[in-house]
């Protein structure tokens, strides 16, 4: 799933003004286990008729059912400026250093373009062959669409049959057999999606062309599982997937095997709209699953990582969500770093730490070099809609405060104690492009006392662009930190607020 951040068009559009996150691309449940060994699923046969039953091995039939897909390297192109993780390939030898991690993972997914075109025969082998060995199912994820000769060029999902098709050749030649197929996005990318080539076809239109790809899929792979992935981005809601869920049971005969959502994490309301959804699979009998995921913009393995951290609490410890399936994902630069699971802010020690403690993911919150405004109150001057001060310092790059209007604004946080502060990081949320200038300013904690201005950042500055500033020596006695802009093109909006403790 190549993302290349459609969506930024819509809130642009939406909010001219203010450029907002576009980071959409792409633990365990109380569930009580089947009583059988199996589980039967209705899906279509290989050629036309009444469905056909396929029997899913009770490592499939696993909730949470856990799925790993990291980026692999690839070459870069106008969507995807970055290759993939470097030491992709070795998680695929005999002595690679993810056992604990592994061991919790019952799903391996590839895409569908490394598979198609970038990977070699030897390649495909030894990841045949590894996963085999591990006793993890493959799977791949592609789009299923065939663009017509009106719409759908270039757009993603529109890869079609024969891109399918060449897939499956290529695993077969491998030695290999395909499990589960992971749609990428259909109903949203052929409905919702109305960018260059958009084709904006009915629900019901996009689930009889799906039903046309999963038949050739099956004539290839009788026993494949066939899911879907979509984002929940713009205007695409809860409401919307509980309905295309029904949909296509209602054209096909059948439903889909799971759904798996791909979240734009600027939602302030993501956690009720998945669970939303999740509700409504369990009713109707359909897994739904969630990919945990860093930024786009995140400039470290650790940032990444951390963010992706951060989602995963979000959801599944504060909102007290229980998804069907659990996705560890990337198709954004970061991780660079899949292994080994031992050392700190590589992929595998992400899973590795979200089976042994995943209240232990995220940002550091305390010692040096923690961020401690995180989670901590926050005063604004004002703010647009439900974008408040809070989410400044909730940790996630993704979700933003916004005052509304265009300068003089600012944002207070109060750290909760006094502190000795060593580094003061600003990721902005900004557009257009231009000169702006932001004072930080600090005081102890005397509610009553006034702020001194500690430094001025004063330049040209874009979207997502993080102002950092280290102080030669820690400031020590600060309580209370704010931050004032004064000069901007843009609505003042700030996407995260670090404040980061010396010693």
């Amino acid at each position: 799933m190549t993302k290349k951040n459609v969506f930024c068009l819509f809130f642009m559009l939406a909010m001219p003004t203010l450029l907002l996150a576009c980071n959409v691309s792409h633990g365990e449940t109380i569930e009580a286990n089947p009583p059988t060994l199996a589980l039967t699923t209705t899906q279509p046969p290989a050629t036309l008729g009444p469905a056909a039953t396929t029997t899913i091995p009770l490592a499939l039939d696993q909730r949470p059912l856990v799925w790993f897909a990291p980026l692999p390297p690839m070459p870069t192109s106008a969507g995807r400026p970055f290759t993939g993780s470097d030491d992709f390939m070795s998680l695929f030898k005999p002595d690679a250093e993810w056992s604990t991690a592994a061991s919790h993972i019952q799903v391996f997914k590839l895409y569908g373009e490394w598979v198609a075109y970038h990977a070699t025969h030897s390649q495909l082998r030894q990841v045949v062959t590894d996963l085999s060995q591990r006793g993890m199912a493959l799977a791949v994820e592609a789009g299923p669409l065939n663009p017509p000769s009106n719409c759908g060029a270039g757009v993603e999902s529109f890869a079609g049959i024969q891109e399918g098709l060449r897939i499956a050749n290529r695993i077969k030649a491998a030695g290999g057999n395909i499990q589960l197929i992971a749609l990428d996005e259909p109903y949203y990318f052929a409905h919702f999606y109305d960018g260059s080539n958009a084709c904006q076809w009915s629900a019901e239109k996009i689930a009889g062309e799906v039903g046309k790809y999963i038949e050739a899929m099956k004539a290839e792979f009788p026993g494949v599982i066939v899911g879907d992935t979509e984002p929940l981005a713009g205007l695409a809601s809860g409401k919307a997937y509980q309905a295309w869920l029904d949909t296509f049971r209602k054209v096909n005969g059948y439903d889909l095997a799971f759904l798996h959502m791909d979240v734009d994490w600027s939602r302030s309301d993501w956690p009720q709209e998945v669970k939303a959804i999740e509700k409504h699979g369990k009713e109707i009998g359909v897994p739904v699953g969630i990919i945990y995921t860093g930024n786009a913009f995140d400039k470290t393995d650790e940032a990444w990582l951390s963010a992706a951290g951060e989602r995963v609490k979000k959801y599944e410890l504060e909102a007290g969500g229980q998804p069907g399936h659990i996705l560890f994902q990337s198709w954004n630069d970061k991780p660079d770093f899949v292994l080994p699971e031992t050392k700190p802010y590589t992929f595998a020690n992400f899973i590795y730490a979200y089976f042994a403690d995943k209240s232990s993911l995220g940002y550091r919150r305390e010692g040096p070099g923690a961020n401690i405004a995180l989670g901590k109150q926050a005063e604004v001057s004002s703010q647009y809609l439900d974008q408040a001060g809070v989410l400044a310092v909730d940790g996630d790059f993704g979700t933003l405060w916004n005052s509304g209007s265009g300068p003089p604004q600012w944002i207070q946080v109060n750290l909760g104690a006094v502190h000795s502060i060593q580094e003061v990081r600003l990721t902005t949320s900004q557009y257009p492009a231009g000169r702006t200038v932001h004072s930080v300013l600090g005081k102890g904690s005397d509610i009553n006392g006034e702020f001194q201005l500690l430094y001025t950042f004063d330049g040209n500055t874009d979207d997502g662009q993080t102002l950092v500033y280290t102080f030669p020596r820690p400031i020590r006695g600060i309580q209370h930190m704010r931050i004032e802009t004064t000069v901007s093109p843009s609505w003042v909006a700030w996407r995260e607020i670090e404040i980061i403790a010396g010693e």
